[in-house]
């Protein structure tokens, strides 16, 4: 495993690296849900305070001080509380005529991805750069939001994973996640997507 640090997303120094991680994570779903300017829109929104893609979710893991990766995560009840904001951010740096055209996937991801038990904590996105995978840093990453998890009282974690992503999923399986219930998908301009919900008890 190489020698590694996780810590806390700063900005500005982290702006850049964000929104590049936030579409890896899912890089055929994210650029459909959000439109094309998604990494821009992600690069603004990084930097406010309460909206569920500040820097206040993120930690990022660094290799010799540089970012090699990333995970955002957030609880049920900061995703009560900021997911309003997020939404007028979202309209204020996609613009209207975007917003509109995008507004039917971005209402689906909140209902499904949005869709947490309340003493749960949702690991919104995951990813490492190419040139730092099989270090074992996904790994070390899983294992920092399952101590933050504790710290904070949370039972149990949940993600979405895209069905045809094998990587992820044999990770996730690894570490102890399970796959709950049938696969939710959607389709977007003629593209379909497939989501399984993964879920670990973290419980005492």
């Amino acid at each position: 495993m190489a020698k590694h640090i996780i810590v806390q997303a700063r900005t500005p120094g982290d702006r850049k690296d964000f929104p590049t991680l936030f579409i890896m994570s899912g890089p055929r779903f994210l650029p459909a849900a959000f439109g094309a300017n998604v990494g821009k829109v992600m690069r603004s929104l990084f930097r406010y305070k309460r909206n569920l893609f500040s820097f206040e979710h993120v930690r990022f893991v660094k290799v010799n001080g540089e970012n090699a990766g990333m995970y955002l995560s957030y609880d049920r009840k900061v995703k009560d509380e900021e997911e309003a904001r997020t939404v007028d951010l979202l309209l204020r740096y996609m613009g209207e005529e975007q917003f509109t055209a995008q507004l039917p996937h971005l209402l689906w991801m909140s209902s499904v991805f949005g869709a947490m038990e309340d003493d749960a904590f949702y690991l919104s996105n995951m990813a490492v750069y190419p040139e730092f995978r099989d270090m074992g840093l996904g790994t070390s990453l899983l294992l920092d939001i399952e101590e933050t998890c504790r710290k904070l009282g949370a039972k149990s974690i949940a993600e979405d994973v895209e069905t045809d992503n094998e990587g992820s999923i044999r990770l996730y399986k690894r570490m102890g996640y399970s796959i709950i219930g049938e696969p939710r998908g959607t389709v977007i301009n003629g593209e379909e997507f497939s989501f399984f919900r993964m879920c670990k008890d973290i419980s005492p």
